[in-house]
């Protein structure tokens, strides 16, 4: 079995609702959320760093689960990088995303 390129992982708190996660452009291949467990949580991934881009993915988590999915083919493109507009009663959020240079990057990951 090939692998189709290198995957980064980027981690972001829910805390950090209204923040651009990664800068430049990336392909979104997997993600992984955590629900705080004080309700259902919910997670909106947008295409630019403002409330007003263009809604990408909606995600959905019970309360005090966490899901794990991958994106099938080639993943979601987000264009101008990935902007977490929404996260209610989240704990964490994982990208798995295209290996990328840009903010958010541990000295081991570049």
């Amino acid at each position: 079995m090939a692998f189709k390129s290198d995957i980064q992982a980027t981690r972001v708190a829910g805390t950090a609702s209204g923040t651009a996660v990664i800068a430049p452009p990336v392909r979104l291949r997997g993600i992984i959320v955590a629900s705080s467990g004080a309700g259902a949580g919910l997670i909106n991934l947008n295409t630019v760093a403002s409330s007003g881009g263009t809604n990408l993915l909606t995600v959905d988590v019970p309360s005090g689960d966490v899901i794990n999915f991958s994106l099938p083919e080639d993943g979601i493109l987000f264009p101008q990088g990935v902007y977490l507009s929404t996260a209610t009663n989240i704990t964490a959020v994982t990208l798995l995303t295209d290996k990328f240079s840009g903010p958010n990057l541990t000295t081991t990951n570049k």
